[in-house]
Parts: structure tokens; C-alpha cells; sequence
């Protein structure tokens, strides 16, 4: 396991925590949501913290190729997540094209460029992520888009 690993491993039961608690304004809740998944093969529901960005009804966040739940969403697309101290059911799609992850991860992370550094992505002067950068990261990450339902 990597230090990032086991850094995520202590942080994730913490963030979770306090994007449920009332201090939750406090707490990032206007750019970090938690997602719960359905296990495919278990049936258990899982939570993750992760970075979104929203526009309307769609809300977008991206994670690691590497990581397991995200897999669930081929097969149960149904999901509920924590946006802002509230909970909405939503449908979920991950999406892999290389070419289309890149097309939103870099306005993702216009939008949170604090994420950038994550992804190994630096802006030029006009605030701009760079594009190479951008192409190179999408290959290692996954696009999930949910479409929060009425």
C-alpha cells in the first residue's frame, strides 16, 4: 500500500464523518460529496469522499482507474450521494474513453484547481490547466457522471 493509500485510508472514515455531521459547511461540503455505491457481487453499500463539480442535475467527480468502486456502477448504476448535508438518489455512468475523460477533467479542474496537483496538472498565465498534462492523467482516472434524479 502506498503512503497516498494509507494517508486516504485514515482521512476517508474522518471526511466521511463530518459531510454527514451539521458542520458540514465547514467542511468542504461545497466542492467534496460522498457517493454510495451498490457492491455488484456483495450487495453492500460503500461511501467514498470525492471532489465533484455540478452543473444542474448532472454532478461530475473522477477517481482513480486503480480503484474498485467505481466497478460497481457498470452493474447497479443507482446511487446515492451527500451534496451539501442533503442526500439525492441519482444515476451514475463511468466513463472511460480516454478522449472524453480528458474533455471534462479539464474544466473539472479549472473549476477545482486545488485538485490539480492530484493529477499532476499546472496551469498556464491565463489559468488555463495544460493540456498535455490533462491527456496524460485521463489515461489513469475514470469520469463518473450522475444525473441526480427528480
Amino acid at each position: 500500500m502506498s503512503f497516498i493509500e494509507r494517508v486516504i485510508t485514515i482521512i476517508n472514515p474522518l471526511v466521511k464523518a463530518g459531510l454527514r455531521s451539521p458542520l458540514h459547511p465547514l467542511l468542504l461540503s461545497r466542492r467534496i460529496m460522498l457517493i454510495t455505491v451498490t457492491g455488484r457481487k456483495s450487495g453492500r453499500r460503500y461511501t467514498t469522499p470525492v471532489s465533484y463539480t455540478r452543473q444542474g442535475n448532472v454532478v461530475t467527480c473522477f477517481t482513480d482507474r486503480s480503484g474498485q468502486w467505481w466497478r460497481n456502477l457498470r452493474a447497479v448504476p443507482d446511487v446515492t450521494l451527500r451534496l451539501r448535508g442533503r442526500d439525492y438518489p441519482g444515476k451514475a455512468e463511468a466513463v472511460l474513453d480516454v478522449a472524453a475523460v480528458a474533455a471534462g477533467l479539464g474544466p473539472f479542474l479549472k473549476a477545482l484547481p486545488g485538485d490539480a496537483p492530484v493529477y499532476g496538472v499546472t496551469f498556464d498565465a491565463q489559468g488555463e490547466p495544460n493540456a498535455a498534462q490533462v491527456a496524460r492523467a485521463a489515461s489513469n482516472v475514470v469520469l463518473i457522471r450522475i444525473t441526480l434524479e427528480a
